[in-house]
């Protein structure tokens, strides 16, 4: 019993003195869409500690190419062991065999495609614990470019307005009650996430939001560009394009008008770059 106590005393002098816990939050990368940054890729083979990585490829129509696609681009980036899967069902991501390859990964990346499906086809289920488990308490890295992206947060948008219906013409106004959400893995409570961000031109739909949901900080990254969010929730830009940093945490006067569209004073706007570095002091 004594020597059972000295055991577990030196282990928690260990965690206090390396500043780990017995449980510890890992590391998000989040591509905005496009080509992935090579530099990013690095980083996540290099957090993943040699360990496997598992290509998720749910929320895509078309797995047979991004699947192997994303396995070669990982290879590229000195990744020793990583393979694809695609789970298409909530069954499937409720079997035994599937839950295993995510509970032995060290890394899990989320193609592109429509976050909607992804959605629908892990939440509520073994594997979307297991993923949270590897993030929330085993140190793993998450990542995701695209749809793989837009299910980071809580709150997740679709890509669908509730208002405006004439898809030839989208997000034409900064409106009240238009841009649609749903629930996304919520590894990240407090902010929203937007991809293909700049080139698309989104920005409406996110500032749209952003003042809907004052609370929410908004991060709309770029094609071919990705931000690594680090466990204290500080971020280093990576890539060839823009990440823009909605914060309305602070606004005033917030209100919507007779047509329906919103407004608000101070509103915060950081524009980053290639190497800039952000703490979201969530």
């Amino acid at each position: 019993m004594r020597k059972f106590s000295m055991i577990y005393f030196c282990l928690i002098l260990f965690f206090l003195g390396s500043g780990l816990s017995a449980t510890e939050k890992g590391h998000l990368l989040i591509i905005g869409g496009g080509s992935r940054p090579p530099e990013a890729l690095k980083e996540f083979v290099a957090l993943s500690h040699n360990k496997p990585i598992l290509v998720i490829t749910s929320a895509s129509g078309v797995p047979q190419e991004s699947g192997p696609a994303m396995v070669n681009q990982f290879k590229k980036a000195s990744a020793a062991d990583v393979a694809w899967l695609h789970i298409d069902s909530p069954d499937m991501a409720n079997a035994d065999s599937v839950v295993q390859k995510i509970e032995s990964a060290a890394g899990i990346f989320f193609t592109g495609g429509v976050q909607e499906r992804l959605m629908q086809r892990l939440a509520g289920t073994r594997s979307e614990a297991a993923v949270k488990k590897l993030y929330f308490e085993k140190a793993g890295i998450i990542g995701g470019t695209s749809a793989g992206a837009a299910v980071m947060s809580a709150v997740m948008i679709t890509g669908n307005e509730l208002i405006n219906k004439d898809t030839t013409d989208a997000f034409i106004a900064i409106q009240a009650k238009n841009i649609e959400t749903k629930t996304g893995f919520g590894f990240l409570d407090n902010v929203i996430f937007d991809q293909h961000f700049v080139v698309r031109k989104r920005h409406n739909r996110l500032i749209s939001l952003v003042l809907e949901n004052p609370k929410l900080v908004g991060i709309g990254i770029d094609e071919d560009t990705a931000i690594l969010i680090y466990p204290n929730n500080k971020f280093r830009v990576y890539g060839t394009g823009s990440v823009i940093v909605f914060d309305a945490r602070k606004s005033k006067a917030i209100q919507v008008n007779n047509n329906g569209l919103i407004g608000g004073r101070k509103m915060k706007m950081d524009v980053l770059v290639e190497g800039d570095e952000f703490y979201l002091k969530l």
